[in-house]
């Protein structure tokens, strides 16, 4: 029996088939990418409010959830808006005066329309135990919300019959918040107190903006009477006052003449009595030096009929000699 023979083992390690390119670790996949930078909630807020009211530039207050209440003229209760979410004061970038603006939004979670009401004037604003009251005039009938914003003049789940013949609706804004230690148990007060701050800001705001514009209408308006009065320059100023080469028109030119005119004639008006005399005695002397005027021409005789006559004179003058 044939002993076997024991293997050899083969120590080569296997050849692997690389470029040597597709294997060679990136410097992108060895650098840790940085995190995204966080944002904290007052910034994604804004961010989110901005897509609907670009004008907002700061949050001011919120309140976590709200319900927009309107109250109907025909049965003098509240009846729901269909508005309710999250309730933001935001300041608003400067009006065309320069006024302030300021407004209270509600990102509605029932729909694809927001609430959104200016608030323009602190008389507008009453705080009461259940609601915070809102006084919006109304606008255009017909008029509808713009960019996803509900228009608080026309609200949405309205009847026709409510509008009222005043032109004004009154809402009623029912912040949820709950009894201490609870995170929400002063929402109602601060936002409240929030919302009359800015808008007897605004109203003030507005006021001395149009205080301003009137003022500068004002002064605009004596500008111009005082430049309507004032006097034009003379002759002399707007002659030094041409330019070489530019040609005068005929009114300057006359206008020039006259005035020397004018001028001759006062100054012959005013004569010292030294001039009166040499003027007289220059008088008296001219007809001694002047001489004798030409007698006027005799009017010119009949040339032909004088011809005819002496030639008639001769011929008989001849006639009798013979």
């Amino acid at each position: 029996m044939t002993s076997r023979k024991p293997r050899r083992q083969n120590n080569h390690n296997p050849v692997n088939l690389t470029d040597y390119e597709s294997d060679a670790p990136y410097y992108s996949d060895m650098q840790q990418q940085p995190a995204p930078p966080l944002r904290s909630n007052e910034e994604l807020n804004l961010s989110v409010i901005r897509r609907h009211k670009p004008s907002v530039t700061s949050i001011l207050s919120l309140a976590p959830y709200a319900v927009v209440y309107i109250f109907s003229p025909t049965t003098k209760q509240w009846e729901k808006n269909g508005v309710e979410g999250t309730l933001f004061v935001c300041q608003e970038s400067q009006g065309d005066l320069g006024e302030e603006r300021y407004t209270a939004f509600v990102l509605n979670r029932r729909g694809l329309n927001n609430f959104d009401l200016p608030l323009t004037d602190g008389e507008n604003v009453e705080i009461t135990d259940d609601y915070v009251i809102l006084k919006a005039e109304e606008s255009a009938e017909g008029e509808a919300g713009q960019n996803g914003i509900a228009d608080p003049l026309h609200p949405q789940n309205v009847p026709n019959n409510q509008s009222g013949t005043n032109n004004v609706r009154i809402y009623g804004l029912w912040i949820y918040s709950e009894p201490p230690p609870n995170s929400t148990a002063e929402s109602r007060t601060i936002n409240a107190q929030m919302i009359l701050d800015c808008a007897t800001h605004a109203g003030e705001s507005m006021k001395l903006a149009r205080e301003r514009l009137e003022a500068m209408r004002q002064t605009s308006l004596h500008l111009a009477a005082v430049a309507a009065s004032s006097k034009a320059p003379p002759i002399e100023e707007i002659q030094s006052g041409v330019p070489m080469g530019r040609q005068i028109s005929l009114k300057d030119l006359f206008g020039q003449q006259r005035a020397q005119d004018d001028g001759w004639s006062v100054r012959a008006h005013h004569l010292s009595p030294e001039q009166h005399q040499q003027q007289a005695n220059y008088q008296q002397m001219m007809p001694h030096q002047m001489p004798s005027p030409t007698p006027p021409p005799q009017p010119q005789s009949d040339v032909l009929g004088d011809l005819f006559r002496r030639a008639g004179l001769a011929q008989q003058g001849n006639g009798q000699g013979h």
